[in-house]
């Protein structure tokens, strides 16, 4: 059981994930949500045992407009300018999942696929027309009957400056996909807002990041040869499994003309009180640089010294490891005020992030490695029970022997894919593992 104070928590950097550090409890806890390089390591990916709980997951109030279509008004011709992740300006008209401009990439990232690197319109928490970035993967092959399956990817965390988009290097979790392309799906993963495009990564906010992967699979649906049909499903890993569970739970009025068959999440990012308190502090920078660029009531000097005040430009001047680099060495002391838990905004404002605190209609599937050095495997624990008190139908797994968290992944998604790929095909009934079902 994951402590209730966060200062049992011991916490490790990410360079170290290799070592699990111990809580007081005895619990390994390493919050460094990174997955970059998750696709290289399937050789600690294996695991036998998995242990199943179902739980409820929530499916939040969404208050974006429900107007979205998968085809475009007109199509595009691929963009040839020079720089990409610059926005018209002014944006086009259009509503959210409008597709603003696509280029090809080459080599393409899985065989059988072309893949695109997309622009496309996506909304703000205060209701602005933002430009968001991704990459998709539109299968050569022909689409089935009534139209490609749709999969949103979320990805895990990379950083918050723009030069950490994971479209400028595509790869990652859309590596491990070969079959879903085979099998003729049509495949999006956002990039995130600001990670790009203009303005901060809103890092771990929910609305933000399920709102950018649902937009990414309806713009990619006007690419050519999309032919995307209306069935989606959502999938994710570390920040991602947050990204995907909000996806899920906003999936219902913010993308109201698709049918969502299910959501996996692994190892997600969850309990961000818990994060916020008890993570390195290259995680809290940019925790609190991404919460407040989200919320104008978020100010960073409620819970930093003058000193991280001054420090949070570093989210802007490298990826994760530059971010640690920065604040490396300096005692907590120095960096965070001493009544920061007292800070109204850094108290209700995580918890208001926490994913399953609303019921939704479609099945949930969480996967975690017991030996996770980055998500706590409790984390996920209490987000189960928490959707299981809201009758929620989920699974969720606990690999045994998993791996860590970057090792894990691989497997992970193996079965997540797999189940998903069930759900598509209603080959067998999505089940909960909660207590008493």
């Amino acid at each position: 059981m994951l402590p209730d104070t966060p200062g049992h928590l011991r916490l490790a950097h990410p360079s170290r994930r290799s070592r699990p550090v111990r809580a007081a409890a005895g619990l390994a806890v390493a919050f460094a949500l990174v997955v970059a390089g998750c696709s290289g390591s399937s050789s600690d990916a294996g695991s036998d045992g998995t242990s199943t709980t179902t739980s409820t997951a929530p499916s939040s109030s969404s208050t974006g407009r429900s107007t979205t279509s998968t085809t475009a008004p007109a199509a595009l011709e691929p963009f040839t300018g020079s720089d990409f992740y610059a926005p018209p300006d002014p944006l086009p008209t259009g509503d959210h999942g409008t597709l603003v401009r696509y280029q090809p990439v080459t080599p393409t990232v899985v065989a059988g696929a072309d893949t695109y690197r997309i622009m496309y319109l996506s909304e703000s928490l205060e209701g602005d027309a933002i430009a968001v970035t991704g990459t998709v993967l539109v299968p050569k092959a022909a689409a089935p009957e009534g139209g490609r399956p749709l999969l949103a990817v979320a990805h895990g965390t990379s950083g918050i400056a723009d030069e950490c988009a994971p479209s400028k290097a595509p790869a990652g979790e859309l590596d491990l996909m070969a079959d879903q392309v085979e099998a003729g799906w049509l495949i999006a993963a956002t990039d995130y807002e600001g990670l790009g495009t203009p303005g901060r990564h809103p890092y771990l906010v929910g609305p933000s990041e399920g709102r950018g992967t649902l937009d990414a699979i309806v713009a990619a649906g006007a690419l050519p040869a999309a032919d995307p049909g209306s069935r989606l499903a959502i999938a994710g890993y570390s920040q991602g499994g947050h990204g995907a569970l909000w996806a899920g739970q906003l999936a219902k009025s913010w993308t109201p003309d698709l049918e969502l068959v299910g959501t996996f999440a692994g190892a997600p990012a969850t309990e961000m009180g818990l994060i916020l308190a008890g993570a390195p502090d290259g995680f809290k920078l940019m925790m609190i640089a991404g919460y407040a660029a989200a919320y104008p009531q978020a100010d960073p000097s409620l819970y930093l010294t003058p000193k991280g005040v001054g420090l949070l430009d570093a989210v802007d001047k490298g990826c994760t490891r530059d971010v640690f680099r920065a604040v490396g060495g300096i005692p907590d002391a120095e960096l965070l005020r001493a009544d920061r838990a007292k800070a109204g905004p850094w108290t209700t404002l995580p918890r208001e992030n926490d994913p399953g605190r609303a019921k939704v209609d479609d099945p949930i599937l969480i996967i975690h490695s017991d030996q996770d050095d980055t998500v706590p495997v409790a984390l996920s624990g209490r987000l189960f029970d928490r959707m299981c008190g809201l009758g929620q139908v989920v699974e969720r797994r606990v690999l045994v022997g998993g791996g860590t968290h970057v090792g894990a992944a691989p497997e992970a998604f193996k079965q997540g894919l797999a189940w998903l790929e069930q759900r598509f095909e209603g080959s067998a009934e999505a089940r909960s593992t909660c207590p008493g079902r």
